[in-house]
């Protein structure tokens, strides 16, 4: 007669109980993030370049990339889109030079002033070039009267102004928002559009809205609203500031306006496949991220 094995009716000790169990993997402290998906082409390469922390320690990458804007400009909108953007730059030495005159004591954001006809044919034009063309709203757009320009304009840059240098926490968050919020009150201006004005009168303080830009910065689905703006802008005013950091000593080049143009430019290299150009910054000739970048800017993003 077979004899059946008796089952031990002792209790496992939790010590004895957790050694009995399968080894499992340790987990990593800095688990590969999954690759992003970007929706608008080239943002890939520009963040990689986004990824590069701190920014001080790889200014000769975001140089090379900055100088390439222009180019780039053309390359996507030929000779149009480069004389417009040469337009809207002769704007803005024009507000910031009566910007300068009127001195830290007097009425600074009068002697700035936006007109209808700039709106419409100069910033909006080389927005629509530039980007996505969003030819609904031009009724919207037209739709407002010289008076209304100027006058949202003029409070915009009241609160741009008051626009603290460098960090200044909430006071900062608080006259950005403002700005953009006056511009916003135009009807078919949205954040975007208003980024695209303020981003000329105070560079240190605004950066355009790409959609290249946002893509890149922003961890989430893109968008346009104030929220957003805010993370992207922020973003592009802390790496301004890791650049301007390497140059001690020296003229603060780097604005939050000048980030996101050298951002937007490394996206239309790799969208035109612009190998040379990727190559004299990255070095290897990739515009994919590579997975120490990945990590980089996984990193990044969690910082913030």
């Amino acid at each position: 007669m077979t004899s059946k094995r008796r089952r031990s009716t002792r209790t496992k000790t939790p010590a004895a109980a957790a050694a009995a169990k399968p080894s499992e993997p340790a987990s990593a402290p800095n688990p590969k993030p999954k690759r992003r998906g970007y929706t608008r082409p080239g943002v890939e390469a520009a963040a990689r370049l986004a990824s590069l922390r701190p920014a001080s320690d790889h200014v000769d990458a975001w140089e090379r990339a900055s100088s390439r804007y222009v180019a780039m400009l053309k390359a996507k909108g030929g000779a149009g889109l480069a004389n417009l953007d040469e337009r809207r730059e002769e704007m803005a030495d024009g507000w910031r030079e009566a910007r300068s005159a009127a001195g830290s004591g007097g009425d600074e954001a009068t002697a700035a002033a936006l007109t209808r006809d700039q709106l419409l044919n100069i910033v909006i034009e080389w927005k629509f070039s530039k980007g996505k063309p969003r030819h609904a709203l031009k009724p919207l757009l037209k739709s407002n009267s010289d008076a209304s320009v100027s006058t949202a304009a003029r409070r915009a840059f009241e609160a741009a102004d008051g626009v603290p240098a460098g960090d200044a926490g909430g006071a900062r968050d608080e006259r950005t928002s403002l700005a953009v919020k006056e511009l916003c009150a135009l009807r078919g201006v949205g954040p975007a559009t208003a980024s695209a004005v303020l981003c000329l009168y105070r560079p240190d303080a605004f950066a355009f809205m790409d959609d290249e830009v946002i893509e890149c910065l922003y961890d989430g689905k893109r968008g346009y609203t104030p929220k957003i703006y805010k993370e992207v802008n922020d973003r592009c005013g802390e790496i301004a500031a890791e650049l301007n950091d390497a140059d001690r000593g020296g003229p603060s080049r780097w604005t939050a306006c000048e980030v996101g143009k050298a951002l937007w430019a490394v996206a239309t290299m790799s969208a035109t496949n612009d190998e040379d150009g990727l190559s004299a910054i990255f070095g290897d000739g990739g515009a994919r991220l590579t997975e120490e970048d990945e990590e980089g800017s996984l990193r990044f993003f969690e910082d913030q």
